[in-house]
Order: structure tokens, then C-alpha cells, then sequence
């Protein structure tokens, strides 16, 4: 039993936060690229003619541009920039 009543907060926020951090969106590795990037779960490697590289795609995510880099994106509607710690890059995520 949690005696603090600080940890008991902070014990009880992380359990109802712990279903929005499964449904977001995770960092998945691509073979074609050999890096990691942020994609829904059961996405699948597709073309993308602007960078001439396959790229991780969820169902329903189209072209856009990312104002970061300058490139079009797979991403679903109403993405936003999030910071990749492994590209160094900010890559189009959607909303959780």
C-alpha cells in the first residue's frame, strides 16, 4: 500500500494514462532504411516518389509536407512535428 499521498497520485495518473500510451503511435524499425520511425501499429513499407525511399505507413496516412524538413511525409490528417531522437529530424505525427 502507497502511504504517500503524492505517490498515490502520481501511481493513479500513470494507470489512467497507460491506455493513451498504447493506442499513440510508437517508433517502429524500417528495413528499407535502416532507421527508426514513428508509425502506427501494423503499418507497412511504402513508396514515397519525393524522397525516393520506402517509408513506414499506417492505414489512411497520405503525403504531406513537413515545414522541419522541407519533404513530404506519410501522416495521418491533423499531424504535427514531433522531435525523433533517432533521425535527429522532426517527423509528422498525428494526433493521440
Amino acid at each position: 500500500m502507497i502511504r504517500d499521498p503524492y505517490l498515490r497520485v502520481l501511481a493513479l495518473a500513470l494507470f489512467l494514462y497507460a491506455p493513451t500510451l498504447a493506442a499513440a503511435q510508437q517508433l517502429h524499425y524500417n528495413p528499407y532504411t535502416k532507421k527508426r520511425e514513428y508509425a502506427p501499429e501494423g503499418a507497412m513499407p511504402r513508396y514515397n516518389p519525393y524522397t525516393k525511399q520506402r517509408e513506414l505507413v499506417g492505414p489512411g496516412e497520405t503525403l504531406q509536407y513537413n515545414p522541419y524538413t522541407k519533404q513530404r511525409e506519410y501522416a495521418p490528417k491533423g499531424a504535427m512535428p514531433r522531435y525523433n531522437p533517432y533521425t535527429k529530424q522532426r517527423e509528422l505525427v498525428g494526433p493521440n
